[in-house]
């Protein structure tokens, strides 16, 4: 009896358990374009399918990369901001146009009392531009210290830009209004719990490096947007909320479900598809391969 008990129980919490945010893994390419040598951010093309824009992390110029499913580069376009640390790209509609978001956010050193959120009109991939300006800028500081982000994500409906921290332990997720201009200050939503951090015996039988496998550094929220993705360098978490909950309520003593990666030196990058069917996720390493997973969607 008691053993019938047990069993009965676990399998109640087994079906309580959210399903792991991605399925297996494909290759979908190699990256090997050295024009892609430091990618940090990702975003879809809201006006051609499989179409996928890029940046560099600091220092390769400030270029938007076109690229295709497979990681081929199929143009460049340059952009009137210098790349002081460019570390997240969002895409996503609003106003009746499609927008990009790129995030100078990199602050290694919690130097840069501002961090810039530059917007700009999606170019056309079909015939894109030698060079495109950008229409709205947002200086962003935290109310708190400086922090670190290279998670970002766009919320349109709510109107409504979500930052999450990389270095503190744990993360903590901000957000900034999406119609904001010039200097703002980020409010605090909350801190995302449930990430683990590696141990003193696993830092030491896996090198000085694996205490970093923990830091988030990229972030997504699905097209339901109940569902928030945050990458790692080791996996895929899902924090989610109901319908009528706002992430303030879903994050307290929230327990995500993971997905672990592998084949990737460093993931960096990550976005929906189109159809947000797929995930794909980069590497800030060439070659490198290009990862693809198939999304699980909550019902």
């Amino acid at each position: 009896m008691i053993y019938a008990l047990a069993i009965a129980l676990a399998l109640t919490a087994n079906a309580a358990k959210p399903p792991r945010p991605v399925g297996r893994v494909n290759i979908a390419g190699i990256v090997t374009d050295t024009r892609l040598s430091e990618l940090s951010g990702l975003a879809a093309s809201q006006r051609m399918a499989d179409r996928y824009w890029a940046i560099n992390d600091g220092g390769n110029g400030s270029k938007l990369l076109l690229i295709d499913g497979r990681g081929r580069v199929h143009g460049e376009v340059q952009v009137d901001v210098a790349n002081v640390d460019w570390e997240a790209l969002a895409s996503f509609r609003w106003r009746g146009h499609a927008w990009l978001l790129i995030a100078d956010t990199g602050n290694n050193d919690g130097r840069r009392e501002y961090l810039d959120l530059w917007m700009l009109k999606e170019p056309d991939p079909r015939q894109p531009p030698a060079a495109v300006d950008h229409e709205r800028n947002l200086a962003v500081r935290f109310p708190d210290e400086p922090h670190d982000v290279e998670a970002v994500s766009v919320d349109a409906v709510e109107g409504q830009i979500l930052l999450l921290t990389k270095r503190t332990v744990p993360s903590v997720l901000y957000r900034v209004p999406l119609d904001g201009i010039g200097k703002t200050t980020a409010t605090k939503v909350a801190p995302l719990p449930g990430i683990p951090q590696p141990t003193p015996a696993e830092i030491r039988r896996d090198g000085a490096l694996s205490r970093y496998r923990s830091q988030t550094t990229e972030m997504q929220l699905d097209c339901a947007r109940t569902s928030l993705l945050v990458l790692t360098y080791d996996s895929i978490y899902r924090f989610v909320r109901r319908s009528d909950q706002s992430w303030e309520e879903a994050l307290t003593d929230a327990e995500p479900s993971r997905s672990q990666i592998t084949f990737l030196p460093q993931a960096e990058a990550m976005a929906f598809d189109e159809t947000c069917t797929q995930v794909i996720v980069g590497s800030e390493k060439t070659p490198s391969p290009l990862l693809r997973f198939r999304y699980r969607p909550l019902p």
